[in-house]
C-alpha cells in the first residue's frame, strides 16, 4: 500500500457514511411539500463537502492525538473500535495526519463563511451551529474525552448540528420539527455509537488518562444507557406518526430489529468478542441506517 493511501487511513473511512445520512436528512428536511420542490444541487453538494470535512478533521485529530499519548499502541483493534491502526504501522505520516485534521477544519470553516456571508439573514442562527461545531473537532480529543458525560453527548452533538446546518443553509429557519427529528434521534443513537465502541478500549483509555462512561459506571451501566438512548430514540420516531408533517421520519423504525438484536448479544457478557463485535456492527448499521431512512420517508 503506498504513503498517500496509507495515509487516508486516518480519515475512517468506514464512518464517513454517517455524515452522508446526515446531511441527507438535513436535506429532506429542508424541502418544501410541493411536488414541484427543486433540488439545490450546488449549495446541497457544497455541504455535504464541509460536513464531510468537519468528519475527517475530528477524525483525523483524533488519530495524531490518540497516537501522540500513546492510546493507539496499547489498543485491541477492532473494526469498530481502537482507531484505524495507520500511525502505528506508518509513524513518519503523523505530521501529514495534523496538516490533514487542520486543512480540513479549515476548509469546513470557510464552507461556513460562504454560508453566512450569502445568507447574512441566518447569521444569528448559523454562526452559533458552526462555532460550536468547530469548537466539537477542537475539544474533543485534548479535554473532552476527560470528562465522560460530556464526552458521551459529543458524537450525538456533532451529527446533530451538522444535520441543523444542512437544514437551515438549505431551507431556511428553523422549526420545532427540525429540533425534535434531530436533537432526540440523532443525538442519541450517535451516542451510542461511541459509547459501545469505548467499551472494549476501557483498560487503554484509563492508561493514557482518559475518563470515559464505560470506565467510569462500569459496562453493565454503560449498556443501560445505550438501552434508554434506543428506547428514547424510537420513541420519537413512534410518535412522529401522529404528526402528518413529520409522519414520513418513522420510516427509521425499520431499524429497530437490529438495535433489539444487539441490545439482546449484550445482555450478558458485553466483554466476549462473539457478541461484542456483531453488536457494534449492528450499532453502526442503526446510526447510518435511521437518519438516512428518515430522509427517506420525508421525501417520499
Amino acid at each position: 500500500m503506498s504513503e498517500t493511501w496509507a495515509w487516508l487511513g486516518v480519515a475512517r473511512g468506514r464512518f464517513l457514511p454517517l455524515t452522508l445520512s446526515c446531511v441527507a436528512l438535513g436535506l429532506a428536511l429542508s424541502l418544501p411539500p410541493a411536488p414541484s420542490a427543486s433540488l439545490p444541487f450546488g449549495e446541497a453538494l457544497l455541504v455535504l463537502i464541509g460536513a464531510l470535512a468537519a468528519h475527517v478533521a475530528v477524525n483525523a485529530l483524533n488519530e495524531y492525538g490518540d497516537y501522540r499519548s500513546g492510546l493507539d499502541l496499547r489498543t485491541r483493534r477492532t473494526a469498530f473500535s481502537g482507531g484505524s491502526g495507520t500511525l502505528v504501522a506508518h509513524p513518519q505520516l503523523l505530521g501529514r495526519t495534523l496538516l490533514l485534521g487542520i486543512g480540513s477544519l479549515l476548509t469546513c470553516a470557510l464552507i461556513g463563511l460562504f454560508f453566512l456571508l450569502r445568507q447574512p439573514q441566518l447569521f444569528a442562527s448559523l454562526a452559533p451551529l458552526g462555532l460550536a461545531g468547530l469548537l466539537l473537532v477542537l475539544a474533543y480529543t485534548p479535554w473532552l474525552t476527560r470528562h465522560p458525560w460530556l464526552c458521551l453527548f459529543a458524537p450525538g452533538l456533532g451529527f446533530a448540528l451538522m444535520v441543523l446546518g444542512a437544514r437551515l443553509v438549505l431551507g431556511g429557519p428553523l422549526d420545532s420539527g427540525d429540533l425534535l427529528l434531530t436533537l432526540l434521534p440523532l443525538l442519541l443513537l450517535c451516542n451510542n455509537l461511541l459509547l459501545l465502541s469505548q467499551i472494549p478500549d476501557i483498560d487503554a483509555d484509563r492508561a493514557a488518562g482518559r475518563r470515559t462512561l464505560p470506565m467510569q459506571i462500569g459496562v453493565a451501566g454503560a449498556l443501560r444507557v445505550a438501552l434508554l438512548h434506543w428506547l428514547l430514540a424510537y420513541g420519537v420516531l413512534l410518535a412522529a406518526l401522529w404528526q402528518r408533517e413529520l409522519a414520513g421520519a418513522a420510516l427509521g423504525l425499520l431499524t429497530l430489529p437490529l438495535a433489539l438484536r444487539a441490545a439482546w448479544l449484550l445482555r450478558r457478557n458485553a466483554l466476549e468478542p462473539q457478541r461484542l463485535l456483531p453488536a457494534l456492527g449492528l450499532n453502526a448499521a442503526v446510526s447510518v441506517g435511521t437518519p438516512l431512512l428518515m430522509a427517506v420517508g420525508l421525501l417520499i
